[in-house]
Parts: structure tokens; sequence; C-alpha cells
């Protein structure tokens, strides 16, 4: 085939698969889903003291530049408890670091420690000569999560640093005590009715009444959901994670980064706006603040 009927299809190709992926209707339905992008990941970057290993997923065939995310596991659990974020998230266009902590017993300090050199790491890998990302990653727009203990890193990183980040999504958090009045950043906090582990009532939803109601706030809590409602299902008999709501709870994150970590205001409705009926049902407390 001459060289520039070759050019041409590959072009017709590109610009084909452009227009539908701009062409995806948004929806809670389709951002509970996995998204336009194909996931591409590895594990190969510079070292850092705060967290011992980490998987950088990202979307592999998106053309304009993307905003990252670091994550942290919870208590004794490890990166591959957060996998399936890694893969959800990049589908819909993000670059994301899922964490191991140096110690499975790091208390919530260290672990907010781990998730800020995580975001230095996804900001260094834009720039790394040979690196798989350099040029690609947005440094302005980084946001963290995390579970469990790594929900109550996430709380005490985003109150300490919020300058440097758009957006912060604690997930059945732990951390006693925690009040966080400092954070400056929208905030997701997402609870399990019945997480006997962190309870609500001394957790999340404490650390949500705390935030400052001059920020973007919610507070999704899954009616009848355990301490794993959003951990990925590794077999483990003992974590039990409701993964029947991670189309619930993965569309919610979505939606809250696209608003408040890439900016994008078409996402708004999704967010704030009447959540459907079957949706609602699966919750036992939805409260927020624009």
């Amino acid at each position: 085939m001459p060289i520039r009927i070759r050019y041409l299809l590959a072009l017709t190709l590109i610009l084909s698969f452009s227009v539908n992926v701009s062409a995806q209707v948004i929806s809670r339905e389709s951002l509970g889903n996995p998204g336009p992008y194909q996931v591409a990941y590895y594990s190969s970057y510079p070292a850092v003291p705060e967290f011992s290993a980490a998987t950088i997923y990202f979307p592999a065939n998106k053309g304009e530049d993307f905003g990252g995310v670091a994550i942290s596991p919870g208590f004794v659990e490890s990166q591959e408890n957060m996998s399936w974020w890694g893969s959800h998230l990049a589908s819909h266009g993000f670059a994301v670091l899922t964490l191991d902590t140096n110690e499975l017993r790091d208390d919530p300090s260290l672990r907010a420690d781990a998730l800020m050199a995580a975001i230095e790491v996804l900001r260094n890998e834009s720039d790394r000569m040979g690196g798989t990302l350099r040029g690609k990653i947005l440094k302005d727009r980084m946001s963290i999560m995390g579970h469990s203990m790594g929900g109550g890193g996430t709380l005490i990183a985003a109150n300490a640093h919020g300058a440097e980040l758009k957006a912060a999504i604690p997930f059945t958090p732990w951390q006693p005590d925690g009040s966080f009045a400092e954070i400056s950043i929208p905030t997701l906090v997402i609870a399990g009715e019945n997480d006997l582990i962190a309870p609500v009532a001394d957790h999340a939803l404490p650390h949500f009444e705390s935030l400052s109601e001059d920020i973007p706030k919610m507070y999704l809590e899954i009616k009848g959901g355990n301490h794993f409602i959003a951990n990925t299902d590794t077999g483990d008999d003992r974590l039990t994670p409701n993964i029947d709501v991670h189309d619930l709870v993965g569309g919610m994150a979505v939606a809250w980064l696209k608003l408040f970590v890439d900016g994008d205001e078409d996402y708004r409705e999704l967010v704030f706006g009447e959540m459907p009926a079957n949706d609602r049902d699966r919750l036992s407390s939805w409260k927020f603040s624009e």
C-alpha cells in the first residue's frame, strides 16, 4: 500500500476514534461503567522513600493531556485492593497511581505523606526523559483518594496541602477525632451504613460535618454497606466488598473528578442534580452543599 494511502487510512481511524470518544453520552450509567479509553499501566518509576511500590494506570489512547489521582489502600491492604479504581478512572481519562505503603500497618499520617509523594511522582512522570507519560500529565490538576486509614490519610493530606490539590475522595475513612475544617478543596466522603470497622457515627459522618461550608462537599452513605464498599474483589472472604455498588460509587467519583479536577461544568448536574430513584434507593444518607 502506498505511504500516502497508509497515512490517510491511519488518520481516518484516528479521527473516527476521536469522534466516537467525544460522542460518548454523559450519564450516571456511563460513568459507572468502564469509560471510552483503553487502559495501560506500568510500575517502573524513580523510587521514593514514602511508599514501597506503585502502579500507574493511564488512558493510552487519549489525545489530550490529563489530570492525576493518587490512591492509598487501607490498614493491612495493598494496592491490589484498589486496582479496580486504577482501571476505572484511567478508562475515563485520568492518570492514576495506586500505591503500597511501606508497612501494612502504617498510620493515616504516614499514608498522607505517601499520597503527597505519589502526587509528586505523577508530576515528575510528565518531565521524566523517556518516561511513558512524558508531557502528558497536567501538573496543576491533581487529586487524592484512599480507603479506611488511606481515607484518613486523604483527609489529613487535603487538610494540609489543599493548595497542591483539586479534589479529595476518602471512602469509608478511618481517623478518630478527626476535624478537617482547614480543607479548602471539594471533598466527596463515601461511607457504608453498616461499617463495623470505621462506624460512620465515629468517622465518616463527623469528618464530613467538620468540613467547611465554603467548599463543595458531599456525603454518600451506601445502604447496608460495609467497610469495603469501594474495594476490589480479590476473593478474600474477610473483605466481602459490596461490588454491586461499584457503578454508583465509581460513577459519582468520576463525575466529581471531571467537575473539580478537569473543571468540566457539563458534569455539575450529574454531581448535584436529582439522583435517579434506583440509585437513591441504594443510599441510607445523601447530603451535600455546592
